[in-house]
């Protein structure tokens, strides 16, 4: 079967890995795939953006150009893609991170006359018709269904074929029919539990440059600078709960060395992935505001239990006492206090340990996820 999927990045961020992995374990399954996304090409992946090339392209749209215009580019180049070859399914990932590139709901009201569409929410953009990927829980929008969203524009719309709305977390998938009335499924996002497995906490250590003795707490995200991740809180509370011979190590974009904290840098891949946290005895994901993080899923893979607080989808992956601890309220104080907890107790951080990779074992296996995507398609033919 052929696939387009598209998403905004090829790599960077959670919404391209999640997309990424669906697509090799599609490939895997004997499925043509086709990545298309906005920031550049690769193998079996085609750049889909309406900015034109570096020069005297660029300094015109820089001049006089419109975001018009470059959604006129980008819907034109989206239409010869999905003529090109038949889709049997069109899957889009991430639209409002693709606005850059002149993304728009409107590509799916395309995709919808031509193919089914599966489109996977991975924040809360398509249930408003505003540009903020979230809003407070419990605001307005929430305690009444919001009219003249972006959702319900495209699935309201009647195309000649389907549009199917899915979400990697219950919170998400529950909150798009409270707010929109459209349903939306809830489908994880697959992990290579192969990969993305528990190992020598020493070696990772001694690859990384991490101290071998004492406790070494983990975070990071795509850009340590985004203030929704969270990233000032969780300084100002090790700051005032540090324990002694405990290290925190960062890991993301837009980081520093200080001298609190050991900055691993930018780190681009699996494997590097894998090190860190293998080198954990703690992962934290600091964020206020969050749907179905990846790194949470990976962290629980590789056998290192994760605190957290209890936002967004957040609680579905975190179990108190069993995979981690939940924070709450979000608050630097609240963060201090259970981050003493959980380094007080280095034997049930090893437990917890455990149970999230059993976690991670029977929430996310590929053949699951795999199952429950050929329920949504089931013209969609297996090898």
């Amino acid at each position: 079967m052929n696939i387009l999927l598209v998403q905004d990045h090829l790599r960077s961020g959670g919404a391209a890995r999640a997309a990424g992995r669906w697509a090799d374990l599609l490939r895997g399954e004997g499925h043509r795939v086709i990545q298309a996304a906005g920031d550049e090409a690769g193998p079996n992946a085609v750049q889909l953006t309406g900015k034109p090339a570096r020069g005297i392209g660029r300094l015109r749209e820089l001049w006089g150009g419109t975001r018009k215009s470059r959604s006129r580019r980008l819907e034109a180049d989206f239409a010869g893609l999905l003529d090109k070859d038949s889709q049997d399914l069109v899957w889009l990932h991430n639209l409002a991170g693709g606005q850059k590139w002149g993304w728009s709901e409107e590509m799916i009201n395309m995709a919808s006359q031509r193919a089914p569409v599966l489109w996977t929410l991975h924040d809360m953009w398509a249930l408003a018709d505003r540009n903020e990927p979230y809003w407070d829980e419990g605001s307005a929008v929430e305690r009444v269904r919001w009219k003249g969203s972006r959702i319900e524009r495209v699935c309201g719309k009647g195309g000649e074929y389907p549009v199917t709305v899915t979400a990697p977390s219950k919170w998400l998938a529950d909150l798009t029919k409270k707010t929109t009335g459209q349903e939306c499924i809830i489908l994880p996002n697959p992990i290579d539990l192969k990969k993305f497995s528990p190992g020598d906490r020493v070696a990772a250590r001694r690859r990384l440059g991490l101290p071998e003795e004492g406790l070494v707490v983990l975070a990071g995200a795509d850009s340590l600078a985004d203030p929704r991740k969270g990233f000032d809180l969780l300084r100002a509370a090790w700051g005032c709960r540090r324990r002694p011979g405990a290290t925190l190590a960062l890991f993301g974009r837009h980081g520093e060395n200080r001298s609190a904290e050991r900055y691993l840098g930018n780190l681009t891949t699996d494997e590097e992935m894998v090190k860190a946290y293998r080198a954990a005895d703690l992962y934290i994901h600091p964020a206020r505001m969050e749907n179905a993080p990846c790194t949470i899923q990976e962290s629980l893979a590789c056998g290192t239990p994760v605190l957290a607080f209890a936002v967004g989808g957040i609680p579905e992956m975190v179990q108190p006492g069993s995979t981690g601890f939940l924070v709450a309220p979000v608050h630097e104080s609240a963060l201090a206090k259970d981050l003493e907890k959980a380094l007080g107790d280095r034997h049930g951080l090893e437990v917890m340990g455990r149970g999230g990779r059993e976690f991670a074992e029977k929430e996310y296996a590929p053949s699951v996820l795999l199952e429950k995507f050929y329920q949504l398609f089931p013209g969609l033919s297996r090898r």
